[in-house]
């Protein structure tokens, strides 16, 4: 059974699919690539297995505060929340009324009903909600911007985390990074020169160096400079470029294979829609309306089983 997992060996499967070698596909290279991205964006927006929930972890920068918001990576495609700016989720100290409550009224979880309680907590909580709120904000993917409604530079200042709970599309491409980057083998910091790391990556990606190195991100300090799981890098890199590696299981999930082939086979169908009629020698006929009928009913048939089974679950609100 073959198992793609690079896009060359993607679009060979699709396109064996449809019959090649064994008959002549007539889609030129730039369109197959067409198709491809087309399918691979449907997957990303609609099907559960194209995006993955994450918290994003960004460092308030100066820049951030001046200009009032913050830049998200190409590969968020949702924002869902961003976690309160107050102390309200933050670790409790002694003096706290939830650890008060915890100290006298819990302090024996065998003898004590936990009731009252849970409906202290929510209790709190709620006031939490009247006199707190959530932090309300606005994003638009093809930005690539959070915009933040806080008071910057009170709320959020220097050198604060902002924690953004967001979807991001996997990716199976492995792409390469603008600008080149610099380090060495007693610092776990490495500098980039005309780099923008802060759009390209998210914390726990995957970059290769160059020099052959592989590292994982641990922090996006700034745009300019990122920090790394591994204590050091075990040589020295100057000016070397970067790429990000991609998810490649992505291209032998069943449903994008389904979904890619079927939008190859249209493409055909309306390169050969362009001959309709006219008769080959031999008696044959090209009928590429047919085909194109054929693929839009798969087309129509996939799509419906995706907003059926596949798509992400609407969240629940209660209240």
């Amino acid at each position: 059974m073959s198992k793609p997992t690079t896009r060359a060996a993607f679009i060979d499967y699709c396109l064996r699919r449809l019959g090649h070698p064994v008959i002549e596909i007539n889609v030129d290279d730039d369109q197959i690539s067409d198709r491809v991205d087309d399918a691979l964006q449907f997957f990303n927006d609609y099907h559960f297995d194209g995006c993955e929930k994450m918290f994003m972890k960004h460092l308030v920068t100066q820049a951030d505060i001046e200009r009032r918001w913050i830049y998200c990576p190409d590969a968020v495609i949702f924002v869902t929340g961003v976690m309160p700016f107050d102390q309200s989720s933050s670790s409790i100290n002694m003096f706290d009324l939830r650890y008060q409550l915890r100290l006298h009224d819990l302090y024996d979880f065998t003898s004590v009903s936990y009731v009252s309680y849970e409906i202290t907590m929510q209790h709190i909580q709620t006031l939490n909600m009247l006199f707190s709120g959530t932090p309300q904000f606005r994003f638009n993917r093809h930005q690539n911007k959070l915009f933040l409604d806080a008071a910057w530079g009170t709320d959020v200042k220097l050198g604060d985390y902002i924690i953004v709970e967001c979807y991001r599309a996997l990716n199976p491409d492995t792409i390469t990074l603008t600008g080149t980057l610099t380090g060495n083998t007693t610092s776990n910091t490495i500098t980039g020169t005309g780099t923008i790391f802060d759009q390209e990556l998210l914390e726990n990606d995957f970059i290769t160096l160059s020099s052959g190195e592989e590292v994982q991100v641990r922090h996006i300090n700034t745009p300019t400079q990122i920090v790394i799981a591994a204590n050091t890098l075990t040589a020295n890199a100057s000016s070397n470029t970067a790429t990000k590696i991609g998810v490649s299981d992505v291209w032998n999930d069943r449903f994008l294979k389904r979904y890619a082939t079927a939008k190859l086979k249209y493409q055909w169908g309306s390169n050969l829609s362009k001959f309709a009629g006219i008769q080959l020698p031999g008696g044959v006929t090209l009928d590429g309306p047919r085909i194109m009928q054929e693929a839009q009913v798969e087309i129509d048939k996939i799509e419906e089983e995706m907003s059926s089974y596949n798509i992400l679950p609407s969240d629940m609100y209660m209240g």
